[in-house]
C-alpha cells in the first residue's frame, strides 16, 4: 500500500487506463457540462404538445450529475498523465469513481443479451474496474476496497430486489420494448436495440 504522500510512477498499463479515462470520461464530461444548447428535450418529456418543464429539469439534474462524475474521473487521470505519477488518493478516487459508475450499471442492467452486450461492449468502466482490481488494488487502503465492493454489491442487490421484480411488467426484452414504444422513442433507436437484443417481432 502506498503512503499518503508517496508517488506511484505510471506503468504502461496504468498509463493506458488513464488515457482511456481521459479520452472517454473527460471528453464525455466536458461535452455533457456544456451541451445545454445542443440537447433537445426527449420525446417522452412532451405532454400536451410541449416539453414538460419539470421532466426536463429532472432529466438535466441526472445528466449533469453524470457529467460531474465523468469530468472528475477524467480530470484526475489527466493530471496523473501530466505528472507521470499518481498519489494514493488519486488512485483511490479513480477506484471509487469507477465503482459508482458500475453500481449504477448493475442497478439498471437490461434483460437478456442486451444487458450483457451493453455492459461488456459499451461500458469501459466494466473492464477498467477489473484491471484496477487485478493489478493496482494493493496500492490503496483496504477500507477503500471495501467501499468499492460495497457499491458494486449494492448495485447488484437493487438489480435483483427491485429492477428485476418491479421495473417492468415482465423482466424480458419484449416488455422493455413495449415501454420504449409507449414513450415514443425513435423507431431507429428501437430497431438498433432490437438487433442487439436479438429480438424478432412476430
Amino acid at each position: 500500500m502506498l503512503d499518503a504522500t508517496e508517488l506511484y510512477q505510471l506503468t504502461p498499463l496504468l498509463k493506458g487506463i488513464l488515457w482511456v479515462e481521459v479520452i472517454v470520461y473527460l471528453g464525455l464530461g466536458l461535452f455533457e457540462v456544456f451541451d445545454d444548447f445542443l440537447v433537445k428535450p426527449k420525446s417522452w418529456m412532451t405532454i400536451s404538445d410541449r416539453p414538460n418543464g419539470y421532466l426536463v429539469l429532472v432529466d438535466k439534474v441526472g445528466h449533469k450529475m453524470h457529467a460531474t462524475v465523468c469530468f472528475l474521473l477524467g480530470f484526475v487521470a489527466l493530471n496523473g498523465i501530466i505528472e507521470g505519477a499518481v498519489t494514493r488518493f488519486e488512485l483511490e478516487l479513480c477506484f471509487v469513481s469507477v465503482a459508482l459508475l458500475m453500481m449504477t450499471i448493475w442497478m439498471t442492467m437490461l434483460p437478456g443479451r442486451l444487458g450483457i452486450f451493453v455492459v461488456t461492449l459499451t461500458k469501459p468502466e466494466f473492464w477498467i474496474q477489473i484491471l484496477m482490481m487485478a493489478f493496482f488494488v494493493d496500492l490503496i487502503r483496504p477500507w477503500i476496497v471495501l467501499v468499492c465492493l460495497g457499491l458494486n454489491g449494492w448495485g447488484v442487490i437493487v438489480y435483483f430486489a427491485q429492477t428485476r421484480r418491479h421495473l417492468f411488467r415482465r423482466f424480458e426484452y419484449s416488455a422493455v420494448r413495449d415501454d420504449l414504444v409507449e414513450v415514443g422513442l425513435e423507431q431507429s433507436k428501437i430497431d438498433s436495440l432490437d438487433k442487439m437484443a436479438g429480438f424478432k417481432q412476430l
